[in-house]
């Protein structure tokens, strides 16, 4: 199976920078929808780097096996080593609720998050609401690249996602509490923005390849001996 990639013109965002470069993935030929994982044109994203991308009417919308949805796809690198994989859906007037699925260049699929995957995270500092999947992912050493699509399932539609009111955050960021003050319901919808960021894997990952590590263990401090004066004063 043959995978278009489409690369992100100008440079890719690195992770950890305040504003992530923004993607809008269009239909290609004004097709109504994809069948095939091969169909799909991939963005490719370098290691480490932050993209976030426009899921809008006019984004690449497949109908193949259990998805049919509006997706997001990134050309993932796999010949890197394990990283560290975060998808977060950026809550605003809307939600679109995400999967995702991670496919190799066959279309086998490889990974796969579900609702219970998403975290919902409340807003902090320049973050806003979002639902947040971390993981620490482990490309094949036998691909170069692996394919991520993310997409939403269709019954959230008419739903609603839940975050927390503005002015119980203030009272909890004062150290309060208000449990009369409820939390906003925001429609669940097909349109959104997903945003992806790899990152090189924790030190304390678990499976890690740098784990067998040749580093010497610290050598203990050194501790003088007290003198008699200086211990009674």
């Amino acid at each position: 199976m043959y995978f278009k990639a489409l690369m992100l013109s100008g440079c890719v965002a690195l992770a950890g920078c305040q504003s992530a470069q923004v993607v809008e993935q269009v239909q290609v030929a004004q097709a109504e929808q994809v069948n095939s994982i091969a169909g799909l044109q991939f963005a490719a994203m370098k290691l480490p780097s932050s993209v976030i991308f426009d899921v809008t009417p006019e984004s690449q919308y497949l109908n193949y096996q259990s998805i049919n949805s509006p997706v997001v796809d990134v050309e993932l690198p796999a010949n890197r080593g394990e990283y560290s994989l975060t998808i977060s859906s950026l809550i605003g007037d809307t939600a679109f609720v995400p999967r995702a699925v991670i496919y190799d260049k066959n279309g086998k699929e490889l990974e796969s998050y579900g609702q219970s995957d998403f975290e919902y995270k409340k807003p902090r500092m320049h973050l806003g609401n979002r639902l947040v999947a971390e993981k620490e992912f482990f490309p094949p050493r036998t691909e170069d690249s692996v394919f991520l699509v993310v997409y939403t399932d269709q019954q959230e539609i008419g739903g609603f996602t839940d975050v927390i009111h503005p002015a119980r955050l203030d009272a909890e960021g004062r150290g309060n509490y208000l449990p009369e003050v409820k939390d906003i319901p925001i429609p669940n919808a097909n349109v959104g923005k997903i945003e992806v960021t790899i990152d090189k894997a924790s030190f304390f990952s678990f499976g890690s390849s740098s784990s067998e590590s040749n580093a010497k263990p610290a050598a203990a401090a050194k501790v003088d001996t007290i003198q008699p004066e200086t211990q009674t004063y």
